[in-house]
């Protein structure tokens, strides 16, 4: 089975340095790479108040993961998306194109649940299966990311709604 392997983008620095969030979802989405050969990996993220930096996120992430070791070839487009339903959304069309039959979704544990949310909905045939990364930060920020991602879903669902009422 054809298993792509989509790491969700996180903030980085405006000189492309990637955050200990972004760092910490591609250093699981390495270990679920190795754990699953032949498998491709999709980076998304683009630019928006989360990258300032001269390149999309997603290429950033990619270069992370190169020099882990991962092969150029194993990497699919990236998607240059600003949020979690575009991730989904522009995934899509490169995912669909390579014939990933299985998706292997690797972000945040305060985020994980909105993306399967998400991807649930935008890939209702695909195999979805979510791997958190655990993120390295203080308990008080997880608290507040936490916090967000209650008002994000909200948001998210009303997103998810719109878009069945135009595929209508």
């Amino acid at each position: 089975m054809k298993t792509g392997i989509v790491v969700l983008g996180a903030p980085n620095e405006a000189d492309g340095s990637l955050s200990v969030i972004a760092k910490s979802r591609c250093d699981k989405a390495f270990e679920v790479y190795l754990n699953n050969p032949g498998s491709y990996i999709l980076c998304t993220g683009g630019y928006g108040s989360f990258n300032l930096s001269a390149h999309p996120h997603g290429y950033l992430t990619q270069r992370y993961l190169m020099s882990l070791g991962v092969a150029e070839k194993v990497f699919l487009d990236n998607a240059p998306s600003r949020f979690t339903l575009e991730d989904a959304t522009l995934a899509k069309p490169i995912l669909e194109a390579a014939g990933i039959q299985k998706l292997i979704l690797v972000s945040s544990e305060f985020h994980i649940e909105r993306v399967g949310y998400v991807f649930k909905h935008v890939f209702p045939s695909m195999i979805l299966q979510s791997v958190s990364a655990i993120t390295p930060i203080s308990e008080a920020e997880l608290v507040k990311l936490y916090a967000h991602e209650q008002f994000a879903m909200l948001r998210e669902e009303e997103n998810i709604n719109q878009l069945k009422s135009r595929e209508l």
